[in-house]
Parts: C-alpha cells; structure tokens; sequence
C-alpha cells in the first residue's frame, strides 16, 4: 500500500537511510518501519512530529503529507511541487474566464455525478432511484450556472433521501449535514469525502492542473474548487460505497463512535477498520470506459485528470466523465 496513515497521537516520523520509521514518544517504541520507496503518501491524524530529513525528502520526492483531524477534516499538507505542464494551467485558467466553457465543465462533472449516483442506487435496490432521471435531464438542458445548481440540488436531495432508506435503522438520518455532521452515518460520509477530495488533489497536481481554480465550485481562498469538482462523479462509487458496506456489513457499530464533544466522530480503535476498506476500493480494478482497459480506482481519478488536461489542451472536444454501468 502506498499510503500510510498514522493513527496514533504522539507518534514520531523519522527517516533512517532508505527507510520510514514511525515510532512512539521520539523512538523508544517503534510501530511501523517501511521503504521510503514504497511510500506515495502519509496521513497523520492528530498531532505528530515530522523530523526535518524526513519532510526534506518527502518535498524532493513528492511524497504528500497530509493532517488531517481525529473528525477528518483537512487541515494542512506538504503536497507535490506542481508539474512542469504550464500549458495545461495556462488552458485551465483560459476555461475558467470563457462563461460557455466553464459553464460546459461544469455540466460535464454534475451529468458524471447524477449518472453514477444513479447506477449507484439501482444496484443497491434503493427506492426513488427513478426520480435522478429528471435531474438528469434538468442538467443536460440547463443554460446558466443558475439553473445547473438547481438541477444538481434537486439530484443530491432525492439522492440522499434514497441512500438514506439503505443503511441499518440505527444510522438512518434524515438528511445530509456537515461541519459538524449530526449523525454516525453523516460522520462517515464526511470522513469519505474528506479523503476522496485529497486524493482528487493530489490527482490534478501530478496531471499538471492548479486544484484551487475549479468549474462547478466557485473560487474561494483556500478551497480546492477543482478537486471538489472531480470527486463529484466518484462521491457514490467510492465514498459512498464504503460507507454503505461499513455500515450494512456491521464492520462499524454505534459503538465505534463518540459523541462527548457533542457530535458524533469516529473513536481512534475503529479508524483502521475505515481506513482499510477505504484502501480496498481505491484498489479495486474496473474497466475505464474511454481507455479501453482494467485500472484501480486510485488509478482512474489519475486518468480522469490526465483526460481534463487533454480536453483543455484541444486533444479532446469534450471531458469525458468515468461512467459506471
């Protein structure tokens, strides 16, 4: 696995030759010792120390190191020194300021979503899957960034709704929150996208792209407008999804969350059991429909990039969202 996720509180991240060393309380007690060759990523939960060689070496390797909060929310991260691909930015940035273009963009991840959201749904014997096909429509004809936001809110409430009906009646909720969410099954979707979104950044940056200058999602300081536009297709098959056969398959209880700080979070015994499914469907290979060939979901969100680019750059007269079937 290429991504390391360190769990506990006082752990200390060193670099010893070749190697990753994760230990606790400054190396007296070491937990994980793994080939910095095999490393493309690490995610720290709560408070750890980062030895300078080792952030050295992450930063000339484009090793990514991500914080993230015992909540999941995402708060810092050495990330990847942008691609030299600046003619893709410079076409990124030319879409973002033609209205046509951007609204077009935008369309093309709000279809990708409701279509996913849909086969998603059908598969799982969900009722109410039906009603996404008039939002879909809604988004096809739509003629103005206005009137797009409509349909995609008309989508996730009738989505949302439908998901809803699938979990154990103990994590039923009656609709999606955040920030901070009301509900377990709320917590974990918020867990799942949080993890989705950076592995849709680090996707656009090694693809060349600027995540913070996005279509569907309006500019703001600090946020990743186009990684939030990319792991729009893949919130059903990827977050979604591992939510569900968390909760269905009761390898996460009511148990395994906390509520002392007056909403429900993950505790910290039960955050490898998330952690793990969430490795095993970014590995799960599927067949790409526009490439013709059998790739990882970790992969796929790469290639979806790569496609963006080539749209941007004329290569391609569209962008393609990854479909399911």
């Amino acid at each position: 696995m290429g991504v390391v996720y360190v769990l506990e509180n006082e752990a200390y991240l060193s670099k010893e030759g070749g190697t990753l060393k994760v230990s606790r309380r400054a190396g007296r007690e070491v937990l994980l010792q793994k080939p910095l060759i095999a490393v493309e990523e690490i995610v720290i939960l709560g408070n750890a120390v980062v030895t300078p060689a080792l952030l050295k070496h992450c930063a000339q390797e484009g090793v990514g190191i991500h914080y993230l909060s015992p909540t999941g929310t995402y708060y810092a991260g050495l990330t990847r020194t942008p691609s030299k691909n600046a003619p893709a930015r410079v076409a990124q940035f030319k879409a973002y300021l033609e209205p046509t273009w951007k609204l077009a963009l935008a369309q093309r991840f709000v279809l990708g979503k409701i279509r996913n959201g849909l086969v998603f749904l059908r598969r799982n014997g969900a009722e109410g899957w039906e009603g996404l096909k008039e939002a879909l429509l809604e988004a096809e004809r739509a003629q103005d960034e206005e009137a797009l936001r409509g349909a995609e809110g008309r989508a996730a409430d009738l989505y949302f709704r439908a998901f809803a009906e699938l979990l154990p009646e103990e994590f039923a909720f009656g609709e999606r929150s955040r920030r901070p969410p009301r509900d377990p099954a709320n917590s974990l979707l918020s867990l799942a996208y949080t993890l989705l979104a950076k592995q849709c950044e680090s996707a656009l940056l090694v693809a060349g792209l600027d995540p913070y200058v996005g279509y569907l999602h309006e500019v703001r300081y600090g946020r990743p407008s186009l990684a939030l536009d990319l792991m729009e297709e893949f919130r059903s098959i990827l977050a979604d999804s591992v939510v569900l056969s968390l909760l269905n398959n009761r390898r996460v209880t009511l148990e395994d969350f906390d509520d002392s700080e007056g909403f429900p979070r993950l505790r910290k015994e039960a955050w490898p059991k998330f952690l793990r499914a969430w490795e095993e469907r970014l590995n799960e290979r599927v067949q790409h429909p526009l490439l013709g060939k059998r790739l990882a979901y970790r992969e796929i969100l790469l290639a979806q990039a790569r496609i963006l680019v080539k749209h941007l750059l004329g290569e391609l007269p569209r962008y393609e969202p990854f479909a399911v079937r």
